[in-house]
């Protein structure tokens, strides 16, 4: 998958709104004293010797009780039904240790009922080494340590994380948990659902809709029908960023800030050759595109088309400028009305259909453009089906509109190294391991 949106919060819906206070937790403090007092008239009772706790929850501490440093969730926090929560410095440090959680900690994974599998755990494990999406770029420790020390508190996350994981298992292994990955991915949709009918009481509440939302983005670009529902959870991005003010420092996903993600973009591509395009593809991008006009579009799927036109135009000499306009192909449909969005992902809009056709192509041959977003990423790109979803649309057109998408449908059938353009074998030898192998597994096809 390429470029998912670079985040607005100018575009907020007034009808929701957020509570950025963090989470508290109201405990009755224990009736009795650590301190035993011994009556004169009896025999003392001798005091166990214990270690001292110095990194126990904050729940422990505030009740002086003992706190067995369990990591998420303490035992007293477990028993009590408390919200379980520990410095910061003993967070990091717990998720350091980089180890799965053991089989007889696996049913207290959640605070709220519900257990999960063995199977489960196996691919939250995927999910944290392998299997986390590559964006923001540049911060991968967003999902490998900020997202996994909340995901339990909320059944959309720990749902979406395990939907992603599991079809990017399918999608690189014979593991065959396409099964589990749809299970997951229905029951995280009903309860996103049910999350963003009401506004989200916490900044941890917010990122994790967000989170939530992206790995479900994530994964529709491993299913083969999956266009639809990817571009409504991207859409559903944008939207949750608007209402939940996402763009705040204090969140975790402020890395998708113009300020972030985007300047970070613009800085790695600024200063690399190896980001060329072949003019012969951009070339027929642009004939194909004024093919378009000969079509009637609403005014919405002009500003669409527009900027898939001017990011071509860009994309011969500024790269830069190409990749920031692209971009906004992400963000526009967030600008739109509920009524001209179901129009667009609507399968009879024919000239909706040919625009999306023709956005999954540019997609593609921008390749040499948006491999910069995975320039350090640790994970393991997976294949993805958006040139499926080409010949999906090509299938589904008349026969009397099929012209205007052949070269997307050309487009599909290339292997990937056919995208580098101006890259050369030589250019392989770049100065960073993780780029190298980024750019190898798009030269073998895996996207």
């Amino acid at each position: 998958m390429g470029s998912l949106p670079v985040m607005n919060s100018s575009r907020a819906t007034p009808s929701v709104s957020s509570d950025s206070s963090s989470d508290k937790t109201l405990c009755k403090e224990p009736s009795g004293s650590d301190s035993v007092s011994s009556p004169i008239a009896t025999r003392p009772i001798p005091r166990k010797g214990h270690t001292k706790s110095r990194r126990g929850c904050f729940n422990c501490k505030r009740r002086r009780i003992k706190c067995n440093e369990k990591y998420p969730e303490c035992n007293h926090c477990n028993k009590a039904g408390l919200n379980c929560e520990y410095p910061a410095n003993i967070i990091q440090a717990a998720q350091r240790l980089n180890q799965p959680p053991a089989p007889k900690d696996a049913v207290t994974l959640r605070n709220t009922p519900g257990n999960f599998t063995m199977s489960d755990m196996r691919l939250f494990h995927h999910f944290l080494v392998t299997a986390y999406p590559h964006l923001p770029v540049g911060a991968d420790k967003i999902w490998i340590t900020v997202i996994p020390s909340f995901a339990h508190n909320y059944e959309f996350l720990i749902h979406s994380i395990l939907a992603l994981s599991a079809s990017h298992l399918d999608a690189v292994s014979s593991a065959n948990v396409a099964e589990e990955a749809l299970l997951h991915r229905i029951l995280a949709m009903k309860s996103l659902n049910d999350a963003l009918s009401h506004p989200a009481k916490t900044r941890s509440e917010s990122d994790a809709r967000m989170a939530a939302a992206l790995a479900l983005a994530f994964q529709s670009s491993h299913l083969q029908d999956g266009l639809y529902e990817f571009l409504t959870m991207v859409r559903g991005c944008n939207l949750i960023a608007g209402k939940d003010q996402l763009m705040d420092a204090d969140s975790a996903f402020h890395a998708f800030s113009p300020e972030g993600h985007l300047a970070t973009m613009q800085n790695r591509l600024a200063n690399s050759a190896y980001c060329a395009i072949s003019p012969d593809h951009l070339d027929r991008a642009a004939e194909s595109l004024g093919m378009i006009e000969t079509l009637v579009l609403a005014d919405w799927e002009r500003a669409f088309y527009s900027t898939m036109v001017q990011t071509v135009q860009y994309a011969y000499n500024d790269p830069v400028a190409a990749y920031s306009t692209f971009v906004m192909t992400y963000n526009i449909p967030s600008t739109w009305t509920h009524e001209e969005f179901q129009s667009f992902i609507d399968p009879n809009n024919c000239v909706a259909q040919i625009l999306l056709a023709h956005w999954i192509a540019i997609q593609a041959i921008l390749t040499p453009i948006l491999m910069f977003e995975r320039l350090g990423f640790q994970g393991v790109n997976a294949p993805s089906a958006f040139m499926t979803w080409i010949i999906n649309i090509y299938r589904s057109l008349p026969a009397s509109y099929r012209p205007h998408v052949e070269w997307c449908r050309s487009i599909s059938t290339y292997p990937f190294h056919r995208f580098h353009g101006a890259l050369k074998k030589r250019q392989l030898e770049f100065y960073d391991p993780a780029f190298n192998s980024s750019l190898q597994e798009f030269t073998n096809g895996n996207l």
